[in-house]
């Protein structure tokens, strides 16, 4: 089968990294003659996964390229940071966003018979529809029938939760059938069946499905998008500004905290969200505002929990904060443990993340029980790790 794919079509890639893209289409017979990338570090990688290049292969900068050898398909992961909530959200207009021209600039000039293209998914939020409806009227004046879709690699047997818009163009003259999107599948491996050092559990549970809609999109989902309704998340998130049936609090985990401290930190959460205190997803609160919530608080109270590291304290407001404010930023450097049952892990980010896989397992029969259970043999023993870089690839 392998040598009767060979050689089908040839493409080019752009933004290449570390060849993500060629090796999934060289796996379905594809031909890669060029690559544009320009991260050193990248290119490392790149090169020793194919040190049969030529030495011209990668063209490098796509801004200084002329001329494209003959191809097929082109495709790309156009650098993201324009539509991503980690970076500006200035689309277009940032720099890394106007590399999307040049690549409008190189399908004009060559027009190979298709194209596929991927970015974050917030590229296709209401925020960034003007760019991208800017893109897909560019692709289709240049003769291209264009399609989009959001997918998630969980979705087609990859362990992680990785949301990406993918691009498809197909130049009119050459379609044959309309193009069909690929469907979910449903075979979810859980962690401890990929990765080597992780419990497996006592006894093993039938699969409960996500259901979807017409459209493919989940319903009956619980407590994260992807976990079905009727179960647990198989992971736990440590932050002090959301609460969750597997949220864990810096008050939960840190030694000599009273029930009456708690019952301080509990209302904060609870209210800190609400417009009267401000316009932004979670605001500080003063302690008259504060008082009006508990009767019977003493400021001195919450000078003891600044004293904790627990709360803090503007100096211009005066108005009280979680020291952990930051959602992704978690408590002590660890954000989400992901359970060895668990059927996914959260994207890899090149800045590193503060998630790390558990290696024994837990249960309970409650949300309480749950928790109580994962604190006891997971998070104080510190019986987790990060990834091994092994792993990610």
């Amino acid at each position: 089968m392998a040598d009767k794919l060979q050689k089908q079509f040839t493409f080019v890639d752009l933004f290449a990294g570390i060849g993500g893209f060629r090796l999934g289409l060289e796996a379905i017979g594809g031909e890669c003659v060029a690559s544009s990338e320009i991260d050193p570090h990248a290119n490392k990688v790149y090169r020793s996964n194919w040190p049969h290049d030529r030495a011209k292969h990668n063209l490098s900068d796509i801004c200084q390229i002329q001329e494209l050898p003959k191809h097929d398909l082109l495709v790309g992961g156009v650098p993201c940071q324009s539509w991503s909530i980690a970076g500006k959200n200035r689309g277009i207009e940032d720099p890394r966003g106007k590399l999307w021209l040049e690549v409008i600039r190189l399908l004009k000039q060559h027009r190979p018979t298709a194209f596929i293209f991927e970015n974050v998914k917030g590229l296709a939020d209401l925020r960034h529809r003007n760019a991208l409806q800017y893109l897909i009227d560019s692709f289709s004046e240049l003769g291209y029938q264009v399609s989009y879709r959001v997918l998630n690699s969980f979705d087609f047997n990859t362990p992680q939760n990785r949301d990406r818009i993918f691009i498809i163009g197909i130049q009119q003259k050459s379609i044959q059938s309309e193009f069909i999107w690929p469907q979910p599948q449903q075979n979810h491996r859980q962690l401890f069946e990929i990765f080597d050092n992780l419990e497996h559990p006592n006894h093993t549970k039938e699969p409960i499905f996500i259901q979807r809609n017409l459209f493919g999109e989940r319903i009956h989902v619980g407590h994260n998008k992807l976990t079905p309704a009727g179960s647990k998340n198989q992971f736990f998130i440590l932050t002090d500004i959301r609460n969750g049936a597997t949220s864990i609090h810096s008050w939960d985990i840190y030694e000599d905290i009273s029930e009456w401290e708690k019952t301080i930190c509990l209302t904060m959460l609870r209210n800190r969200r609400k417009p009267k205190y401000g316009s932004k997803d979670g605001n500080p609160i003063s302690y008259q505002d504060l008082v009006e919530l508990i009767p019977d608080l003493q400021e001195a109270e919450l000078q003891l929990l600044i004293e904790k590291k627990i709360l803090r304290q503007y100096e211009e407001t005066r108005k009280y904060e979680f020291f952990n404010r930051k959602l992704s930023g978690g408590i002590d450097g660890v954000y989400r443990i992901y359970l060895p049952t668990s059927t996914f892990f959260p994207t890899l980010m090149v800045s590193g993340t503060f998630d790390f896989m558990a290696t024994v397992n837990v249960q309970g029969r409650t949300d309480t029980e749950y928790k109580e259970n994962f604190i006891r043999k997971v998070l104080i023993p510190k019986k987790y790790r990060h990834l091994k870089p092994e792993e990610s690839s």
